[in-house]
């Protein structure tokens, strides 16, 4: 499972995307990334720290250090200006592996103006911290779970993709049955899945 979709793994590609904090919420950076994909690098752990924690809201929000360079395509100047205006805000940028980092802008961009200046080209560096939490699962809720006793503990299962949400052709689940017995099938599934969760936190993710 990877943290952007749980139901997914890490041998699936996924989409790059970048987002900013605007004081409300996270806004994706209209921007296409278009640079090669490198995964995030490690970095020292003290250097890491002085820079981020300048940002009172990425302390403690991850697990490791991590530098990262974007480029990113904009089609239009008001596109470009969105986001610059926010560039000093905190960021989160979803990479090729199904892995989330929360961080900072690193010193200054790189910025070129083309085609009459009708687009922009900006190469960033990030200092990030990888998300120890995975994004939320989904906004539904099983409609038979409503006032069970154990609606929290089916919830929280839910959120951590401990139960299945999904079937085969990606339709969200809507009975979780919570009265009815266990098959074998099932059982080896939850067993499976509770593995690789812990797997994934003993490893850091």
């Amino acid at each position: 499972m990877s943290q952007q979709k749980p139901y997914m793994s890490e041998d699936d590609v996924y989409k790059k995307r970048l987002f900013y904090d605007n004081g409300i919420r996270y806004v994706e950076v209209a921007g296409k990334i278009v640079s090669d994909y490198k995964p995030p690098t490690p970095v020292m752990k003290s250097h890491a720290n002085q820079t981020i924690q300048a940002q009172s809201g990425l302390v403690q929000s991850g697990t490791a250090h991590y530098q990262t360079t974007l480029t990113l395509l904009f089609y239009s100047k008001k596109e470009y200006a969105d986001w610059i205006q926010n560039i000093g805000s905190q960021h989160k940028y979803y990479d090729e592996k199904g892995t989330i980092y929360v961080g900072v802008v690193d010193g200054q961009p790189d910025i070129k103006v083309l085609e009459s200046s009708t687009k922009y080209m900006v190469s960033v560096a990030f200092l990030m911290n990888r998300k120890s939490e995975f994004e939320t699962r989904s906004t539904e809720s099983y409609i038979d779970t409503a006032g069970h006793w154990a609606e929290q503990y089916i919830d929280d299962m839910k959120e951590r993709n401990l139960i299945s949400v999904y079937d085969y052709n990606g339709s969200f689940v809507q009975y979780y049955r919570p009265e009815e017995q266990l098959t074998r099938a099932e059982a080896a599934s939850m067993v499976m899945r509770s593995f690789k969760y812990l797997e994934k936190k003993l490893r850091g993710f």
